[in-house]
């Protein structure tokens, strides 16, 4: 049975549409919150908007670095510390 081999440039274009899709996804809601809170809460300010857009384009950041990271690499623990395959050979 033939494994079918994924060409790199797919795996990649699948991981940044994934973190785009993300970055969207958590930027707006996180704008959308900061919207009614800013109408309930905080008498019309700024400032909750921009919070709150900041917190998810950073929750999207810190995913899409996730995503990014190769784990699948053999000898590397996905902690990023190499202490098995220094100590196997």
């Amino acid at each position: 049975m033939a494994v079918e081999k994924i060409p790199s440039e797919d795996i990649v274009n699948r991981k940044f549409d994934q973190a785009t899709a993300n970055l969207i996804v958590k930027a707006g809601l996180g704008l959308s919150i900061g919207v009614v809170a800013s109408a309930l809460l905080f008498k019309r300010r700024m400032w909750p908007v921009t919070f709150f857009t900041g917190a998810g384009v950073g929750a999207a950041y810190a995913d899409a670095q996730r995503i990014f990271e190769s784990v699948d690499v053999l000898g590397r623990s996905p902690s990023g510390n190499n202490t098995e395959a220094k100590n196997s050979s």
